[in-house]
């Protein structure tokens, strides 16, 4: 569902893609044309297409057998700029480190995606990442798209102290439904 509002637009993701339709090429409705596969190198694209985009990718990589390697093939740049603190930049050393940690096989991990939203050329994500038997973890990424490609990403990652004081901090959004993933 996409909710437009005064000067942001704001995504939501409430279903999940079916594998036939994350793997389409995605149509961009204001330049007429199906942008096919992969999306990188760079080529023109909208701000709708962008926001498609980022929907399909974080589908891909969370609901999709194998995504992360799909997604990461189809919309994240060879000459990614990755700002996270262990992860030097480059597509291939961020897929080599997440293929590490299981490929996004992991047994038991509950993920809640709590917020999706898209400003073009930035999407951002923020969601709950829990592991038996270990404090959550809050996850915020940031993308920033040129055209049809993911070019760089930021992300913000901080586990739930066992003595916070605040009842809701990092997770719980008051008189909101919080959709898991």
């Amino acid at each position: 569902m996409y909710k437009h509002t005064k000067s942001r637009l704001a995504l939501a993701l409430t279903t999940r893609a079916s594998t036939v339709d994350a793997f389409l090429n995605l149509h961009d409705p204001v330049l007429g044309i199906a942008q096919q596969r992969p999306y990188c190198p760079a080529r023109p694209a909208s701000p709708e297409f962008q926001r498609a985009a980022l929907c399909s990718f974080i589908s891909e990589i969370f609901f999709e057998q194998n995504g992360i390697t799909t997604a990461f093939e189809n919309f994240i740049s060879p000459d990614y700029i990755q700002h996270s603190l262990f992860i030097l930049s480059g597509r291939n050393n961020t897929l080599s480190l997440l293929e590490s940690l299981g490929g996004g096989t992991y047994t038991g991990v509950i993920i809640a995606i709590l917020h999706v939203m898209f400003d073009s050329p930035f999407g951002m994500m923020h969601y709950k990442f829990q592991v038996p038997g270990q404090q959550p973890q809050a996850f915020m990424h940031l993308w920033r798209f040129n055209g049809t490609c993911i070019e760089e990403h930021r992300d913000v990652i901080q586990s739930l102290p066992a003595n916070a004081t605040s009842p809701i901090a990092l997770f719980q959004r008051s008189g909101e439904f919080v959709l898991a993933g």
